[in-house]
């Protein structure tokens, strides 16, 4: 019976490990669509230009969940309420944020792009999506880096911790 437990608490905190681990190397990604999202959004503003809904629901099919539920929960919203496309940005991105693996910098700077979407013309709309790349970009590496440091670390730490509580026990 103490094994099935040793193996059980082993078990556990290599789990534990490696969906820290996970949540580490799912930043990155998620932040490189994000870009991505911006490019497209930058595109159909530019040549397409098509009202904002549409781009958003476009953009949402091109991403992975939860972003893209994020662009097509913020595309319906706007379609369905009388509510500014800021009010219904920043709402969105608040409520769905915590599905995403991204940290609290990534979200200042879309609720920031979101704050200037849809007030400025398009030449000034253009220089918002590009600063706005250029802090994702600089966060994307900073996500690159802490992946490199701590992905394989908490996986370490997580088979590490289990064997010193299965020690303990034991």
């Amino acid at each position: 019976m103490k094994w099935i437990g040793a193996i059980l608490i082993l078990f556990t905190c290599t789990w534990v490990g490696i969906d820290i681990a996970r949540n580490y190397a799912k930043r990155p990604k998620q932040i490189r669509e994000l870009l991505h999202a911006l490019q497209i959004m930058e595109a159909e503003m530019v040549y397409g230009q098509e009202p904002i809904h549409q781009v958003l629901n476009k953009i949402s099919k091109q991403l992975t969940p939860p972003l893209g539920y994020i662009f097509y929960d913020i595309s319906e919203q706007l379609i369905k309420s009388s509510e500014s496309l800021n009010d219904v940005w920043e709402q969105i991105f608040i409520q769905k944020w915590h599905h995403t693996a991204m940290k609290e910098r990534e979200k200042e700077i879309i609720t920031q792009f979101g704050q200037t979407l849809g007030i400025h013309n398009l030449e000034q709309q253009q220089k918002q999506i590009q600063l706005a790349k250029v802090h994702l970009q600089r966060e994307l590496s900073d996500a690159s880096e802490e992946e490199k440091r701590f992905s394989n670390m908490f996986r370490a730490l997580g088979v590490l911790f289990g064997l010193l509580l299965t020690l303990i026990f034991i």
